[in-house]
Parts: structure tokens; C-alpha cells; sequence
């Protein structure tokens, strides 16, 4: 994974032009401001279409994870996806939900692996808003990313023994990251946040990305249609997981 490269993506996300617009300057007291002194609660539920790209390792035995949405829309046993948030002032706390169980199957010549796999991603996190205007808002956020996976893995090999290998393993990486939203229009809004993390604490890296342009159906509530990846790299003496999941994402979110 090119570490660098991720960096100054992540680098360019808290550039200030964006867009086609420039995030006010945070030294201006007209625009460092918050609307709301009272609790407000967002939650949404969303689609995340997901291509996997990346290699798994269980005790020793490699378990190609290259699958399409196409492919892996028929492998998905059960899926859940959320995000939860709850805000006062300048401070927020924020959640994110992610949780599936699928097999994927793999021939190779003169090899057969069949591997199930469960796994669960939560990104919990404090946020502190930076700005907030009628037009645009900016937040800052630190946090942890929790991991779990289970994975089974039966080989079936032509030539030579078969095997079978098992495991469970779940780590917690430190993440920080940034979240921009500037309105286009009355209805029309654009949405980008990005984190880097990990840092050899637990994964060698983790890093996530998305951009999206959303549409307000009314004041409490708007859809939106963007692209998200989340990449992962981990090691340790039972497990590898070096792997990435991108693709388009639906969400709907309503708040109070």
C-alpha cells in the first residue's frame, strides 16, 4: 500500500480550495460560529456497493479477496450499515456501522478455496466544528477504528493435501480525519471526509475516503450518491489482511 500517496490524498481534502470554492479562513469571528446551542441528533442508513481488492492470510493459507459488487452482491449472506451522530455546539459525537457475513470462493488451477468470512467495522469518534456558516461547514475529528473478522478457510487442492484453517482476531486503530460540506444551491449540497490512521499500533495503515453530492428533501432530511473507499493493512502472526473495499454509496439521513 503507497502510503505516501494516500497521505496527500488525504493532504488535498483539507486544501483550501474545494470545489470550486474556498473555505473561509478560520481567523475570521463572523465565520467560526455554531447556530444551534441545543442537542441535535443525525442518524442515516446507507448502501455502500463495494468492490474488495487485496489478499487475506489464515494460519498460512493466502485467500485471494479480489470480488466485484456483481459477484459480491450473490456472496453476501447478511449486512448491516449505519451512522449514527449527536451534536451540542462545536462538539459531536459520531459513529459508523459496518457489519456483513459473506463467502467468497476462489478457483485456481488445480486449487479450490471456499472461505467464510465475518466482519465488522465501527468507526467511533469525537468531532469539533471548526466553522460553521449558512454555506459551509468544516469539523475536525479523532477517534478509533474497531475491527473484528472470522474467517474460515477450506482448501481443496488437486496434487497435494487438503486443508482447512480457521480465526478470529479484532484491533483497534487510531484514526484522525476532516469533514467538509458547502452548500451548491437550496437544495443541492457537496460532502467529502477522509482519515488516516492506524500508524503500527495495530494496522500498519488504515485509511478511508469519500465524496459525495447530496440533495435536501426538506429540512430534516436529504439523500446523497457518492464514492467511498476504505483501506486496510494488518498483520500479525495469525492474520493478514491487506485489503481494500471502494464503491458508490446511497445513504438517507434524517435529524432532529
Amino acid at each position: 500500500m503507497k502510503h505516501p500517496i494516500l497521505c496527500a490524498l488525504f493532504s488535498s481534502l483539507a486544501l483550501p480550495v474545494m470545489a470550486g470554492t474556498t473555505i473561509p479562513s478560520l481567523a475570521d469571528p463572523q465565520l467560526v460560529s455554531t447556530n444551534d446551542d441545543g442537542w441535535q441528533f443525525r442518524t442515516a442508513a446507507y448502501i455502500w456497493a463495494t468492490d474488495l481488492d487485496g489478499d487475506m492470510v489464515v494460519r498460512g493459507e493466502t485467500v485471494p479477496v479480489d470480488v466485484g459488487f456483481d459477484d459480491l452482491i450473490s456472496k453476501i449472506e447478511f449486512s448491516f450499515m449505519g451512522v449514527m451522530e449527536l451534536r451540542k455546539g462545536r462538539w459531536g459525537l459520531m459513529s459508523d456501522l459496518f457489519y456483513a457475513k459473506l463467502g467468497i470462493e476462489s478457483d485456481r488451477p488445480l486449487v479450490n478455496i471456499d472461505c467464510e468470512i465475518e466482519q465488522f467495522i465501527g468507526n467511533f469518534a469525537v468531532a469539533y466544528r471548526w466553522v460553521e456558516t449558512p454555506k459551509t461547514v468544516f469539523d475536525t475529528y479523532v477517534g478509533v477504528r474497531v475491527n473484528w473478522m472470522e474467517t474460515d478457510v477450506k482448501v481443496d487442492r488437486f496434487l497435494a493435501p487438503d486443508a482447512t484453517a480457521s480465526g478470529s482476531k479484532a484491533w483497534v486503530d487510531p484514526i484522525i480525519g476532516i469533514r467538509y460540506q458547502r452548500e451548491l444551491s437550496n437544495q443541492f449540497f457537496f460532502r467529502a471526509v477522509g482519515d488516516v490512521g492506524g500508524f503500527e499500533m495495530a494496522s500498519d495503515f488504515t485509511w478511508q475516503a469519500l465524496a459525495a453530492i447530496g440533495y435536501h428533501i426538506n429540512d430534516n432530511s436529504s439523500v446523497a450518491l457518492g464514492y467511498r473507499a476504505l483501506g486496510t493493512d494488518y498483520t500479525n502472526n495469525e492474520i493478514t489482511y491487506d485489503v481494500t473495499s471502494h464503491g458508490l454509496l446511497l445513504g438517507y439521513e434524517t435529524k432532529f
